[in-house]
């Protein structure tokens, strides 16, 4: 008798669990567009419909870049080097102030200077702070315009890593749009592509299933699993009324966008 209610309760807590189907759809599927605009000098267009094997696939005309940045990096080099020098100007004319400084100090006092005399050794004292505050100038034109070219090299870097297009390594290329020669602008469509590294199963459930669902064990194609619920929509979804949306992560299957038979019991 015992045996016989047993089963009977398995075989209702089976009648019980509801059955839905989803697709087992990528993990995530995005588009890339383009960050800059010019014509496409190069596309790997055999790589649509594979796995990415992170290689560049659309290279955007960077000549004008790439030769911008050399010579930046060119000058770069040379304001340094003109840096360096002006530091060592700043030093000597330093120097060369307090020289002239001291030298006025020491005779403007003494009775045996004449007028003259002591005025043409202020002329010297003021000359000479006018030609370290002129070096200093410089110095500060240089440390300016290196801080300008910096930037101009970050700015140049970031134009030329936007022409150059990646899927990352693993991930699937569903399209690739543009060919070699067209011309493309900002926000023009690239490619899509999808992250197959997991599948993602979208169910949606009845009021009654939502309750203590999370607590229930998945059941995928009538097999038990140890997956757990990704995520729970609490609000009625918009378009299937009065029901509520269930994400499932999978791992990756054979082939994707087959359907799968979901039970929670």
């Amino acid at each position: 008798m015992k045996k016989i209610v047993l089963m009977f309760c398995c075989f209702t807590q089976v009648m019980m669990a509801t059955e839905y189907f989803a697709k087992a759809n990528p993990l995530e599927e995005y588009a890339i567009k383009s960050a800059a605009s010019g014509q496409v000098t190069r596309v790997d267009i055999t790589k649509e419909g594979r796995v990415s094997d992170g290689a560049m696939l659309i290279m955007i005309d960077d000549k004008i870049d790439v030769a911008q940045l050399t010579a930046s990096k060119e000058k770069v080099s040379l304001l340094e080097s003109n840096l360096a020098l002006s530091k060592q100007s700043v030093n000597n004319s330093y120097k060369a102030m307090q020289i002239a400084k001291k030298n006025y100090e020491k005779v403007k006092g003494l009775s045996s200077y004449t007028r003259v005399q002591k005025d043409a050794k202020l002329v010297s004292a003021i000359n000479a702070t006018n030609s370290y505050l002129q070096s200093k100038t410089t110095q500060q034109n240089l440390k300016t315009q290196l801080v300008d070219l910096k930037e101009r090299i970050i700015a140049l870097e970031d134009s030329i890593s936007k022409k150059h297009v990646f899927v990352k390594k693993g991930h699937f290329i569903y399209k690739i749009y543009p060919r070699k020669g067209d011309f493309v602008t900002m926000g023009s469509p690239l490619l899509q592509s999808a992250d197959i590294s997991k599948a993602r199963l979208s169910v949606y459930v009845t009021k009654e299933d939502l309750l203590g669902i999370k607590e229930k064990k998945i059941f995928i194609d009538g097999k038990e699993t140890s997956y757990k619920i990704e995520k729970l929509w609490k609000m009625a979804d918009s378009k299937n009324i009065s029901a509520y949306r269930c994400d499932i992560l999978i791992d990756r299957p054979e082939l994707f966008s087959v359907l799968k038979k979901v039970e929670f019991r």
